[in-house]
């Protein structure tokens, strides 16, 4: 995009759990820790207390007090867009996204010392370009004062997070290995020196970690219903104004329980813990959770197998495997990974901030992303433009009838179908005499858009 080397930009991941931001100011980018916590990543979480919604670590403390008002995981219901009750009022799910954009926004122009005009969102694969979501991305984006938005692919954004150990060299074919909290993502990725080209990508809604906390919590309902019933009974026997707060609140503590024991098993074979002080210890192995957690790794391998095979690429010769994502610490990703594909395994410095930590090194290699006219040759000139993939939507005119312009000039800005905003400039000197297409309207390559003078 014309000009954005010269601004700062606000790189996002507002992912299932979790979400995190990237100021990149130049060569320099500066991660938004949560401000109470200090946290890069923040919890995808929001909190209404009746008058202003809360985000990230101020909502998750507010929690167990109001469970009532409380909401996370309100990414996966952008596709039903469903108003949920917070308190005393109804919020739809591209609300909940704006908020934490907001906030995002707030804390990262505190950290700059200035406004930050232009974002860039990560969105999973599965958000194809005729999605209703990433319009609704856009939507939460601009209502918490960003704009113009641009999206970028997880997976994609991914493949340019720094690795821990050796660099994959030029050439190399990598398949990215996403398991995020809410989303499974995967792509295939050539490696080069300056920019790396992705030959496709896939996805999978309803598969991340938060579905093997899920598996896990049922477990635990499972095996202790002896000790776990008594509490279920007094929370449904409470009175009216008290029970379903008090049934909400059990329900967040065995989730917040479950996420525990996988998290203690990433670094130990086994793990006993204890849900509440007087209860019986729950002890699991790790070889008990990768067996728990198998019908789900099946259906990322699935995916995975079946991109390699759209694009008639065997496993063989796939140089390694990139696992990101925070489901990628668990042993049992890799093992399964390693299992299936038999290629060495990359692992990045922190999985879950890859994506924003890929999206920020990615947006300094996506160059000028500017379109030089190909038609201003005489007086009286249509302009048309040789626009990458074939079509765009035209999002707006830069300048009006009548207005003289020198070369270079961005002349409209338009939006490819992959999300990614590019600025149509002018090859040489004119004078826009007329405009041949609105905004708005989709566009192909080297149509007439408009007439100018030289």
């Amino acid at each position: 995009m014309s000009g954005m080397s010269d601004q700062p930009v606000l790189v996002v991941d507002v992912g299932t759990s979790s979400s995190a931001a990237v100021v990149v100011a130049g060569d320099e980018n500066q991660l938004v820790p949560d401000p109470v916590t200090g946290a890069a990543a923040w919890p995808s979480a929001v909190h209404w207390d009746g008058q202003s919604m809360l985000v990230g670590a101020l909502a998750e403390r507010r929690k167990r007090s109001e469970p009532t008002s409380y909401a996370a995981e309100f990414k996966r219901g952008m596709a039903a867009d469903v108003p949920m009750v917070l308190g005393d009022r109804r919020f739809r799910p591209i609300e909940q996204v704006a908020a934490v954009l907001t906030a995002l926004r707030a804390e990262a122009e505190r950290r700059y010392g200035g406004p930050i005009r232009r974002t860039v969102v990560t969105i999973p694969a599965s958000y194809a370009p005729d999605d209703p979501r990433r319009a609704q991305m856009i939507a939460a984006a601009e209502a918490a004062g960003l704009g113009p938005v641009e999206l970028l692919p997880e997976p994609v954004a991914a493949a340019f997070a720094p690795v821990a150990g050796p660099a994959p060299v030029p050439g190399e074919l990598v398949l990215v290995y996403d398991l995020g909290g809410g989303t499974f993502d995967t792509a295939l990725v050539r490696i080069d020196e300056r920019w790396h080209e992705v030959l496709g990508h896939a996805a999978i809604d309803d598969c991340g970690g938060r579905d093997i906390d899920s598996l896990l919590a049922e477990q635990i309902y499972a095996s202790g219903q002896q000790w776990l019933a008594p509490l279920l009974a007094a929370a449904a026997t409470a009175t009216a104004s008290q029970s379903e707060p008090a049934t909400l609140r059990l329900q967040m503590a065995v989730a917040d329980f479950a996420n525990r024991i996988k998290h203690q098993l990433s670094d130990t074979p086994a793990v006993e813990d204890f849900l509440l002080p007087d209860t019986p210890a729950y002890r699991m192995t790790r070889a008990e959770l990768a067996q728990l957690a198998a019908p789900l790794l099946d259906r990322t391998i699935a995916c995975c197998r079946q991109l390699l095979a759209d694009l008639a690429v065997p496993a063989a010769s796939l140089g390694s495997v990139m696992l990101v994502g925070g489901g990628a610490r668990m042993p049992a990703v890799a093992e399964a990974v390693l299992r299936a594909f038999d290629r060495p395994l990359r692992q990045v410095e922190n999985p879950e901030l890859a994506t924003v930590q890929g999206a920020a090194r990615w947006l300094p290699r996506s160059g000028p992303r500017t379109i030089r006219a190909s038609t201003e040759t005489s007086r009286m000139t249509p302009l048309s433009f040789v626009i990458p993939g074939g079509s765009a939507r035209l999002l707006r005119w830069l300048i009006v009838p009548g207005q003289p312009y020198p070369a270079g000039t961005p002349l409209a800005r338009v939006r490819l179908p992959g999300g990614a905003l590019w600025d149509l400039v002018a090859a040489s000197p004119g004078t826009l005499d007329r405009l041949l297409v609105p905004p708005s309207a989709e566009v192909t390559s080297q149509q007439w858009l408009a007439l100018t003078q030289h």
